[in-house]
Formats: structure tokens, sequence, C-alpha cells
């Protein structure tokens, strides 16, 4: 009995020690203890709502946009914009967040993810297609105006004509 007692104690430290062990070693790695999230595909009535917006030409907020689109995507306070391709690590640097995977995030370099977040919560992430809107520097806010901006480009051949785009107001 006595040394069955021991062998459980034992058995118990060596499990704890285990246990400490690991969540030291996972802490470090970050999404290996963290929250898993799918990224969904992009919604056409999200793209058509910003679509509307430069169509046109007016400035509206960035929450107020997406209320149009009758796309639910819950409490958030925070929408970054996140280009691929991108490490755990580096995402969970730029989001502020500890142990965040974004399962299904492009990986090509040409692509561009927004993520919503509630707090250090993500709510929502989707692929944005081409036109994409997001933002350029830091994060947008449920308020950050969604306007109209301009640029001359230079055609093939000769020539320029005016190209349009929405910039989505960010906060740093």
């Amino acid at each position: 009995m006595r040394h069955q007692k021991r062998w459980t104690s034992t058995r118990l430290l060596f499990a704890s020690a285990l246990a400490a062990a690991f969540s030291l070693v996972s802490g470090c790695n970050g999404w290996a203890t963290g929250e898993k999230i799918t990224v969904q595909d992009e919604n056409p009535a999200l793209a058509a709502a910003f679509a509307r917006l430069l169509e046109e030409q007016g400035t509206a907020k960035l929450s107020d946009v997406i209320a149009s689109s009758g796309v639910h995507i819950g409490e958030w306070d925070r929408m970054f914009s996140v280009l691929s391709p991108i490490s755990s690590d580096s995402l969970n640097d730029k989001l502020g967040t500890q142990g965040i995977q974004l399962i299904g995030l492009n990986t090509d370099s040409d692509s561009m993810t927004q993520v919503f977040l509630n707090g250090e919560k993500v709510v929502y992430a989707y692929k944005d297609e081409l036109p994409r809107y997001g933002v350029k520097k830091g994060h947008a806010k449920p308020d950050s105006l969604v306007s109209p901006k301009s640029h001359v480009v230079k055609e093939v051949g000769g020539g320029e004509r005016t190209a349009w785009y929405l910039q989505i107001e960010g906060f740093s």
C-alpha cells in the first residue's frame, strides 16, 4: 500500500511537471495553445456594399457599409487587413493577440484577409478578393470613414485615366 501511494505521487508529480513544461513551450510557439479561426470566403453581399459606395462616390462609416450588406459579423471593435504570406507569430503581433491561428489563410503573395476582433477575440475573418477594400496602416474601427479616392494611371501605349478606389480610415 505504501509503495502504491509513492508510485501514484510520483506519477502525479511527473504529470504536473510535464504539463508545466508543455505550457511554457507552447506559450512561445503561440498557436499551440490558441484559438483556431476558419477564414471565410468573401461574401458577395459585402463586396457589393463596398462596390455601391465606390460607384456612388459616397462616404460612410465602415460599420454602416457592413450593416448595409446584411453580413452578420457580430460585435467588433477593430478590423485589420492582413497581407499574405504571414506566420502565426507575425499575425498575432499585428493583431495584438496571443495564440490565434487562422485556418485557410491565403498563402500567395498577392492576397489579403480582413480580420475583425472584439477585444482579443477574432469574431470574423474573410478572404478579400480583388478589388480589395482594406486598411493601409494600423486598423479600422466601426466608425472609420470609408471614402473614395482617385489616382491617375498611365495606359499602355500612352494616355492616362483616372482610377477610383476606396480608402478606409486607419488608426495606429
